[in-house]
């Protein structure tokens, strides 16, 4: 998407979505690119990813309209260290004291090797006029689990798209489970840019070693950390008082599969030497 930086703040595709409940205690609170999920664990609200800058007060009025108070997201759990899944953080931590918890193998990101937090390659320059980092009060590990009120967290492995990359499945209080897989995306994963940065096969490797050890894993809702990875508007048009698109059991191994034939692709059309 090809957005000169001087007219973001101005992108409808920042905006133009209304919050909505998927199921049980978890929203849909984000913007029509970037996914934020909210849950409502009963001792306070708990948010996945915090999008990108600019979308901060899309985010608050989100939040807000779903009947809640800014003021009560006590916790900001973070995908991945890319700069579109951290862009409000600061801001939510310095108004409402919320506690961060971040990858610790992305923790670079934020520090020394902060090149490797935005999408360039994207086509929109990113030149902040003032500091969005952080020290984040809790590094996830996979193996982790994390209760937050009536939700439970599992961190997983899903390296690739950045070193710490996480899978995170979301033991619901209704007896759902919820999984996001935080880094489906293989922009990352290219020749070009594995060149560039000096990476060389590592992330590339990771991905898929990771992606095979989450095959199998039991989920009843996936949650793509962007909305068009796992048809998210399409799925809430589909919503009745019976029906629930987004209740899939199969969803979760059907995407496991999507990337292993998205990473032989690129093995057989971008290969990375050495």
């Amino acid at each position: 998407m090809n957005v000169p930086a001087n007219d973001i703040m101005r992108s409808p595709w920042l905006w133009d979505k209304e919050p909505f409940q998927i199921a049980d205690n978890m929203y849909y609170v984000g913007n029509k690119d970037v996914s934020c999920h909210l849950f409502d664990t009963g001792e306070g609200l708990l948010l996945l990813d915090a999008s990108y800058p600019q979308a901060s007060y899309q985010l608050l009025e989100s939040v807000r309209a779903l009947g809640f108070d800014p003021h009560d997201i006590k916790w900001i759990l973070h995908s991945h260290g890319h700069i579109d899944h951290f862009g409000c953080t600061r801001m939510l931590t310095e108004k409402f004291g919320c506690k961060t918890y971040f990858p610790e193998l992305d923790l670079p990101l934020l520090d020394e090797k902060r090149e490797l937090n935005w999408h360039e390659e994207f086509g929109i320059p990113y030149e902040p006029p003032y500091d969005l980092y952080f020290k984040p009060d809790v590094l996830m590990k996979p193996g982790d689990v994390l209760t937050f009120g009536n939700t439970t967290v599992e961190c997983y492995a899903a390296g690739g798209h950045t070193p710490g990359t996480m899978c995170l499945r979301f033991l619901l209080p209704g007896g759902l489970v919820a999984a996001m897989h935080g880094g489906v995306g293989v922009n990352t994963l290219s020749s070009a840019y594995s060149k560039k940065r000096g990476i060389g096969r590592v992330w590339r490797d990771t991905f898929i070693r990771d992606v095979n050890n989450l095959v199998g894993l039991k989920v009843d809702i996936v949650l793509g950390n962007h909305p068009d990875q796992s048809g998210t508007f399409k799925k809430q048009a589909g919503m009745t008082a019976d029906c629930n698109p987004f209740i899939d059991p199969a969803e979760w191994d059907r995407l496991m599969t999507t990337l292993q034939k998205r990473w032989q692709r690129l093995e057989e059309e971008d290969p990375i030497q050495g």
